[in-house]
């Protein structure tokens, strides 16, 4: 879904799942395919976040394209 090098808007979720912790922009640095306890698979990406000066790893449902 998303590629290394783009430009990406990131949305951080308070531990029980209510969005709006934090947010930002980033760049996708590098992603890696998961496995879930019942053996479905998820894609993590991380992203470097402008905001923080850090690296952090987001699922796909956290992360948007920029425009």
């Amino acid at each position: 879904m998303f590629k290394k090098g783009q430009l990406v808007n990131w949305a951080e979720d308070y531990a029980d799942g209510i969005a709006g912790k934090d947010f930002g922009t980033g760049i996708i640095i590098d992603s890696d395919n998961r496995k879930g306890y019942n053996s479905d698979s998820y894609m993590l990406y991380k992203v470097y976040r402008t905001k923080h000066k850090d690296f952090y790893w987001f699922m796909a449902q956290n992360l948007n394209i920029k425009k």
